[in-house]
């Protein structure tokens, strides 16, 4: 145990002497090691006593009932501090700050500074001699100071008593009385009449003492406010913390029924709900997986048995022609045995035989030719999972926009390389594109405003968007964001790509892509969304592949298939 410790119990009295920890004895404080901190039995033990209390698990047990606090993830530091006793301490402190670490002096119950009468201990000072220089209760005043010689001695109130004076330490005798301003003077600036009359002072800036020192004491009171203020800034900063930690951390809390009773209960912190989350959304991914896992293998399943089947009943096929030519050849051998006279008459069987097997070998002969024998399953992924065998992948494209923005235009260009003159699409067109590894089924719908409604019977298991904007027509892109807009809150087209094709930058005058994209506002309206806008001219083809280079990069799963 420190001195300083055995003096505030010493100076403080029986007031203070409760403020200790009952572990080691030494007086809690505002900060530090020895701030106080609650366990969940109700007993309070200082900061440095807990981190040293031997750990079971994540729990540590109470020194005096042996009851079980657990310890979140921050230990110690999580338990929270008694703010109740911290403000009594506080209080306190405040009051004693006056005393100037006086023996005689102590805290009364009122928090007001005491002095004991220096004739009688056991009475309370109330007056000052300022001659004797001594403290005094009204009664010993009366009795010390009785004769007519020491009646005539100054006696003040308490409140009213002066400072003592300090003498010159070059001239004892002199007490000092003024404070020297030069700045070379200003670590020993103190001096009597002596010193600045006749002294290592004598001519310099100076003034009175009493004026200088309560200048000095106004600024510490300011700085003192400040730093008061300062205090209670960080203490109320550090509430918030601790309350912050507690939150994140969550912890056993006590709480009190309708019928008085008290009982525990876990709450849970923000961390603990934060990876509730996350267990949870990787619990639903793991489920979506396993059920397109489930959708994949059905898949391959369903085509490898459909090749299966196909390969046996080529098979059967096979062994029925083997039989059939291995017959044929073994009536030619046996009519090549007889007479010749059996072998004219045979001659219009052979001959219908023979016409025969070249029908089949040629039919055979087709059939090998079309047919590659490949026990090969090309197996490929999209970013959605989804799977697809065979060489070509097949992707379902939707192209919508509106009406007179070019969108037959585009796909026939695609489709046949050359130009085709515009014409109002009526209900929808349908063609297959094939562009490097990908089969793109694209599903032209009409633009004119009484068809738009069906456009939503087009949605399922649409893999992309392909939404066409006439780039000469300013006036009609307020039009074209509203309907993209209702296109993008669609349920079904949540997960598809989203490709814009800002078409007819031919046109003088035309809007550029930038322009566009800052009218329709794409970065918010398509914001957690795969999107592109290319610019493109339906008539030379320029753009066109650069916007399937970009689907074809962006439905493909990565390192599955090759699409260059």
């Amino acid at each position: 145990m420190d001195a300083g410790n055995r003096h505030s119990r010493s100076s403080a009295g029986p007031v203070v002497k409760v403020l200790e920890c009952g572990v080691c004895e030494d007086v809690f404080s505002l900060q530090g090691d020895k701030v106080p901190r609650l366990l969940l039995c109700g007993h309070t033990v200082c900061h440095d006593c807990l981190t040293r209390l031997p750990l079971h698990g994540r729990a540590v047990r109470c020194p005096f009932d042996r009851q079980v606090t657990e310890l979140g993830d921050s230990g110690v530091w999580g338990l929270k501090k008694n703010f109740a006793l911290l403000e009594l301490l506080e209080r306190l402190q405040n009051g004693l700050g006056g005393q100037c670490g006086t023996i005689e002096e102590t805290i009364g119950l009122s928090g007001e500074c005491i002095i004991r009468c220096d004739e009688d201990d056991t009475h309370l000072a109330s007056v000052y001699c300022t001659v004797c220089a001594t403290h005094l209760c009204t009664d010993c005043s009366h009795l010390t100071h009785s004769t007519k010689t020491l009646a005539k001695h100054r006696r003040v109130p308490l409140a009213d008593k002066p400072h003592e004076k300090t003498m010159c330490c070059q001239h004892q005798v002199h007490a000092i009385e003024f404070v020297c301003l030069e700045e070379g003077c200003q670590a020993n600036s103190l001096m009597c009449c002596v010193c600045k009359e006749y002294g290592k002072h004598q001519g310099h800036k100076h003034s009175i003492l009493e004026p200088e020192a309560n200048q000095i004491r106004a600024s510490i009171l300011d700085m003192a406010h400040c730093i008061r203020t300062f205090t209670e800034e960080i203490s109320d900063y550090s509430r918030k913390l601790d309350g912050i930690v507690q939150q994140i951390e969550g912890g056993e809390q006590i709480f009190e029924d309708g019928i008085g009773m008290t009982h525990t209960e876990h709450v849970p912190g923000t961390a603990e709900n934060a990876r509730s989350c996350v267990r949870a959304y990787f619990s639903d991914l793991h489920e979506t997986l396993c059920r397109q896992e489930e959708m994949a293998l059905s898949v391959v399943d369903a085509h490898v048995r459909e090749k299966l089947i196909w390969l046996r009943q080529q098979q059967e096929d096979m062994t029925i022609l083997l039989s059939q030519v291995s017959t044929a050849c073994l009536h030619c051998e046996k009519t090549l045995q007889q007479d010749d006279c059996r072998v004219v008459l045979a001659k219009q069987e052979i001959t219908r035989l023979l016409e025969t097997l070249q029908k089949q070998q040629q039919q055979f002969t087709e059939l090998a030719d079309h047919i590659q024998l490949d026990a090969s399953i090309p197996v490929t992924f999209t970013k959605d999972n989804r799977v697809h065998i065979g060489p070509k992948m097949e992707i379902r494209v939707v192209t919508l926009g509106l009406d007179g923005s070019g969108k037959t235009t585009i796909l026939f260009k695609l489709k046949q390389d050359e130009f085709m003159q515009p014409i109002p699409t009526i209900g929808f067109n349908v063609e297959t594109v094939e562009y490097k590894n990908l089969k793109f089924t694209i599903w032209d719908v009409g633009g004119k405003h009484k068809l738009r409604p069906l456009w939503k019977h087009y949605y399922l298991n649409t893999q992309a968007v392909v939404f066409v904007i006439d780039s000469s027509h300013r006036d009609r892109v307020s039009e074209a964001h509203s309907e993209l807009a209702k296109l993008l809150t669609e349920k079904e087209l949540r997960d598809a790509l989203l490709l814009i094709f800002a078409n007819k930058q031919d046109v003088p005058g035309a809007l550029s892509v930038e322009e566009i994209t800052e009218l329709l506002n794409l970065h918010k309206l398509c914001c957690g969304r795969s999107w592109y806008i290319q610019g493109c001219d339906a008539r030379s083809g320029m753009g066109l592949y650069e916007g399937l280079d970009w689907l074809s990069r962006h439905l493909v799963a990565a390192g599955v298939l090759d699409v260059a």
